[in-house]
C-alpha cells in the first residue's frame, strides 16, 4: 500500500492565488483610477486612458496566469519563473519611478509594493524544485 507522503499547496494553486492580484488590481484600476492610483486626483484624461489600459493589460495577465495553472501540468515551474519575473519587473518599475522622482515617495507605498515582492519570491519558491511525474517505464519497477 503506497501513502500519500505529503498533502499541501502546489505550485498550480500558488499560481492561481497570484494570478488573482493582477486581475484585483486591474478591476480597481478600470473601476476607479483616481482613486485606486496614488497619484489619481492629478491625473487627466491621458493619463486616465493609460491606466484603463494598464488595467486591462493586467487583467489579462492575472487570466494568463490562470489558464496557465490549470491547463499545463508538465512544465508548470518554467510559466511559475516567467510570471515571477514579471513581478520582480513591476517592483523594479516601482523603485525607478521613486529614484528618479517620477513617484514620491511614501511610506505606504513600500508596503503596497510588498505584495508583488512577496508574490514574486512565493512563484520562485515554488518553482525551484518542479514536481515530479511518474512513467509508465518508472511504474514497472
Amino acid at each position: 500500500m503506497q501513502e500519500n507522503e505529503e498533502i499541501g499547496v502546489g505550485l498550480s494553486t500558488i499560481m492561481k492565488l497570484t494570478g488573482f492580484l493582477p486581475i484585483m488590481i486591474g478591476t480597481t484600476f478600470l473601476l476607479s483610477p483616481r482613486t485606486a492610483i496614488a497619484v489619481g486626483p492629478e491625473l487627466t484624461e491621458y493619463g486616465i486612458f493609460v491606466s484603463k489600459y494598464v488595467a486591462v493589460l493586467a487583467i489579462f495577465i492575472g487570466l494568463a496566469q490562470w489558464v496557465v495553472s490549470v491547463y499545463v501540468k508538465e512544465n508548470l515551474h518554467i510559466f511559475g519563473r516567467f510570471f515571477a519575473l514579471g513581478f520582480v519587473a513591476t517592483i523594479c518599475l516601482e523603485i525607478y519611478g521613486w529614484t528618479t522622482n517620477l513617484m514620491e515617495f511614501e511610506l505606504k507605498f513600500l508596503f503596497a509594493t510588498m505584495i508583488p515582492v512577496s508574490a514574486a519570491l512565493v512563484l520562485i519558491l515554488y518553482s525551484i524544485n518542479p514536481e515530479q511525474t511518474e512513467t509508465v517505464a518508472d511504474n514497472k519497477d
